[in-house]
């Protein structure tokens, strides 16, 4: 857990931050959403929190089409309106395959 004091409004906050890989550079990089704002971290290896700065430009593209889900005894396609469409994993297992080769 870091604990760092928001640039931006002043508040002391916790955060906590999954370390499993090694940082690159020495620092993990995390992007904060803190009530109304956004707060841009380095942590250390230590757990320290060494740079905090505000992410002043925060751009959300428009989601996706679709966006899909493969498990082992189905496959979910969920349009952008929520709607769920369950099929046959393989069909779409072997188009990947494809795509991805």
């Amino acid at each position: 857990m870091a604990k760092f004091r928001c640039p931006i409004c002043g508040k002391e906050l916790d955060v906590q931050l999954k370390t499993e890989k090694e940082p690159i550079g020495g620092l993990h990089e995390a992007v904060v959403q803190h009530e109304d704002h956004l707060v841009k971290i380095y942590i250390d290896a230590d757990g320290f929190v060494r740079r905090a700065f505000p992410v002043e430009h925060f751009i959300r593209v428009d989601p996706p089409l679709y966006t899909i889900y493969i498990y082992e005894d189905r496959a979910e396609i969920i349009d952008r309106n929520g709607h769920t469409y369950i099929t046959d994993p393989a069909l779409l297992i072997d188009a990947v395959k494809k795509i991805t080769s």
